[in-house]
């Protein structure tokens, strides 16, 4: 699997997140019909599709416009988890073990599962990326932190290998390899820079009181 090359992480802090349960009537995609020029169409008396199509801080973005700021830093703390992935219809969802975490400032944040958007949804100064992963956090009060990685084609990863070997043919079926060990932390590699700006979430379903975006 040639999605050796990183090119940097987008941290999004969301103080409200969609539950894994939560259902849309309509489906959602990226092209045609169903694709991001109709998210904030679909169940149109929903609030959260209201804030797709009346708010003011909609992601994904592209980022252009950028300065220099101070934040404090953030610490992985990422162990190893055996392959829990579910084929949901968009993409390959993967839970993680107990114990992996984030610490931004004083504030940990518990590693609960990652996916992947294909292609990648974020821009950085027009250009597209080939491959986004979203490793999604939460406290046990439900902030949520989610650090999104941009790919394109590069090197080699046996890690994004290995995952793709197991993607599921069946449909919302959770399927477990306890001999097949990844861990995040081999899923991206050094931090390059750090931009940051308030948004909405990526897709249907659309999230409230979201925070901050940080882009490194």
């Amino acid at each position: 699997m040639r999605f050796g090359l990183l090119i940097g992480f987008l941290l999004l802090f969301l103080s409200s997140f969609a539950e894994a349960g939560e259902k849309l009537l309509q489906p959602w995609g990226y092209e045609g019909g169903a694709g991001p020029d109709h998210w904030g169409e679909m169940e149109r008396e929903h609030e959260k599709h209201l804030q797709c199509r009346e708010g003011q801080n909609q992601s994904p973005i592209n980022i252009v416009n950028v300065h220099e700021s101070n934040l404090v830093s953030l610490h992985f703390h990422y162990f190893e988890t055996p392959i829990k992935i579910i084929n949901n219809s968009h993409t390959m969802h993967l839970s993680y073990r107990e114990g992996s975490y984030v610490t931004w400032g004083d504030q940990k944040y518990e590693l609960i599962q990652f996916h992947f958007h294909r292609p990648g949804e974020h821009l950085i100064e027009g250009k597209a990326f080939e491959m986004e992963l979203h490793l999604v956090h939460k406290t046990p009060d439900h902030q949520y932190v989610v650090i999104a990685v941009l790919f394109e084609e590069g090197e080699y990863n046996a890690n994004l290998e290995i995952i793709w070997d197991k993607f599921p043919k069946k449909i919302n079926l959770e399927f477990v390899h306890p001999e097949d060990i990844i861990n995040a932390s081999n899923l991206k590699k050094s931090i390059w820079n750090l931009y940051t700006r308030k948004i909405l979430s990526t897709h249907p379903t659309f999230f409230l009181k979201i925070k901050n975006m940080f882009i490194i």
